[in-house]
């Protein structure tokens, strides 16, 4: 599942930053890392409000949705056979990347960022 060859391919946001709402997923299903390591619960979608396309996968770790982090929707894919979410980033990598609690009401600005952070880390990567 390594895809780490293309920066761009995260950056789904493009110049404009959209209009984000979210869909809550009926079941929330297992993310699992490049790195093997679990990285929590599927448990939303922030979605382009005026397309509808994907941006991000919000994950919740725990029981609750206090707090999520986004991995961007070209880093992830869902595996019917396994029923999860394989995610292209390691554990480390999403731990130290953005996300907020749901009682802040920054979803917008933390999906933004979250763009940000993969692509400035996928494009230091693939200097080195």
């Amino acid at each position: 599942m390594q895809n780490r060859s293309s920066v761009n391919s995260l950056s789904a946001t493009g110049a404009e930053h959209p209009a984000i709402m979210l869909a809550h997923l009926d079941a929330p299903s297992p993310v699992w890392g490049y790195d093997g390591e679990r990285l929590g619960l599927g448990r939303m979608l922030a979605l382009d409000q005026s397309s509808g396309q994907p941006l991000c996968l919000l994950v919740g770790r725990g029981r609750t949705l206090r707090s999520l982090r986004p991995v961007p929707w070209p880093a992830v894919r869902y595996d019917t056979r396994l029923q999860a979410w394989l995610a292209d980033v390691t554990a480390p990598l999403f731990l130290q990347g953005p996300g907020w609690s749901s009682a802040a009401g920054r979803i917008r600005a933390c999906v933004q960022r979250a763009h940000i952070y993969y692509d400035v880390y996928y494009e230091t990567t693939a200097r080195a």
